[in-house]
């Protein structure tokens, strides 16, 4: 089976990997310099396992055990390894309600060491953190915005092994040695320009720079271009992709070399953080609250990669409400662009209804977690699609061997109802 997989990110080195592990001839296509130089850039690494969907709880977990072990798992590369980092996720609910109290189940039902902590308990642990209760989130020009609820949270969930990898990038880099072992191609810098086909394989890629590449199958990995690529092949997904700016910024840890931080999934108050660079500095995001209008982009080729000011006001000082000792400083932080499946937020990771065809798309910005078992899983739906097996009908199912279980992959299908979902990137 030959086999073009267009993008370089995370994901496309993932899938990439797992094809040649199965006997592929692969070559992998990026118009991008090194791999991981995407969206896979504006990637905070974050492992956890909170999802309202128990498949991805699972896949999730199973991905943790890769991360845990990355070394193992990848077999000999030269270079450095990517690290997992894990000081705990801490999530902050607006609620403990039964939906939260139901996903904690399914955490613990696959192994997750997972505990519930009530307020006094988040303020004993981690006494830096202000357990005052600030849902709804409110624009941060709002006259209520400073006012305190005179309540307190309603409690957390704490990932107590969860955190997150130090360097997608390297990561990413990792996964390029590890599929380069196994004789996986990489074509980078280049663009694909065209894509020729009478209705399905064989397929001729056409690219800006050498021949065209001819192709059994194709895997569309290609983050928020990857709409414009569905374009090129003549595909159309059911469900819609758009690609979303968003930005993350960086300020100093005013714990470092002191307490440990977390990371802070603050969906109360309306951003996350990790600790970066040897816990010297904070990564702090949004989770998207519904007070804030969210930036799509028509033209990814469009994007605005600087930080602004109103963006980082807005993030900074949510973050500062939950962690008082923050100060704002200097300006530091990018700007990128995610793949977001507008349905629910969980990624698209299936075959077409273009023979030959296949997408890793929809990413959301929090596919990096699982993007191991992602890799693992296409392969597994494109084995079984080429050897003939209607993947519509009966799905193929995936095994999880670390965690003991296993996922009906049609969960991330193309023809999916809308999965449950908090409706945000968290990491």
């Amino acid at each position: 089976m030959r086999a073009v997989v267009i993008g370089a990110g995370v994901l496309g080195c993932a899938i990439s990997r797992e094809l040649g592990e199965l006997g592929a001839e692969v070559v992998v296509v990026d118009r991008n310099g090194e791999v991981g130089h995407g969206s896979t850039s504006a990637s905070c690494g974050i492992v956890r396992r909170f999802y309202s969907q128990p498949g991805m709880v699972r896949l999730a977990q199973e991905a943790s055990h890769l991360w845990a072990d990355w070394g193992a798992w990848l077999g000999p590369i030269d270079g450095d390894l990517a690290v997992f980092e894990r000081p705990g996720v801490l999530l902050l609910p607006e609620a403990l309600d039964a939906s939260v109290l139901a996903i904690v189940e399914d955490m613990r039902s696959c192994g997750v060491p997972v505990r519930l902590l009530d307020a006094d308990a988040v303020e004993e642990r981690f006494g830096f953190l202000d357990v005052g209760r600030c849902s709804p989130p409110v624009a941060v020009d709002h006259p209520e915005f400073l006012v305190g609820s005179g309540e307190r949270i309603a409690g957390a969930v704490f990932e107590e092994d969860g955190g997150y990898v130090v360097s997608p990038g390297l990561a990413t880099h990792n996964l390029r040695l590890a599929g380069e072992r196994v004789g996986v191609r990489y074509r980078l810098n280049t663009e694909v320009t065209a894509v020729r086909h009478e209705g399905g394989a064989p397929f001729e890629v056409v690219v800006s720079r050498g021949r065209p590449l001819v192709a059994d199958v194709v895997v569309n990995a290609a983050g928020p271009w990857s709409g414009v690529l569905n374009g090129l092949g003549g595909v159309s997904l059911p469900l819609e992709t758009r690609p979303l700016r968003r930005e993350v910024h960086a300020l100093a840890n005013p714990c470092s070399g002191a307490e440990r931080v977390p990371v802070v999934g603050d969906l109360d108050g309306g951003v996350y953080l990790r600790p970066e660079s040897g816990e010297r500095q904070l990564i702090i995001g949004s989770t998207d609250p519904a007070c804030d209008e969210l930036e799509w982009v028509d033209d990814p080729d469009a994007l605005d990669v600087g930080i602004t000011q109103r963006y980082r006001e807005r993030q900074v000082l949510r973050a500062m409400k939950r962690f008082p000792r923050i100060e704002m400083g200097p300006p530091s932080g990018l700007a990128h662009l995610y793949d977001v499946t507008t349905l629910d937020w969980y990624p698209i990771v299936d075959r077409t209804d273009l023979p030959g065809w296949y997408v890793a798309v929809g990413t959301s910005g929090s596919s990096f977690k699982t993007a191991p078992m992602i890799g693992v899983m296409l392969a597994g739906i494109i084995e079984s699609c080429e050897s003939g097996r209607d993947h519509d009908a009966h799905p193929f199912v995936l095994d999880l061997p670390r965690t003991g279980t296993q996922v009906d992959t049609s969960f991330l299908s193309r023809l999916r109802h809308a999965n449950p979902t908090t409706g945000t990137v968290f990491g």
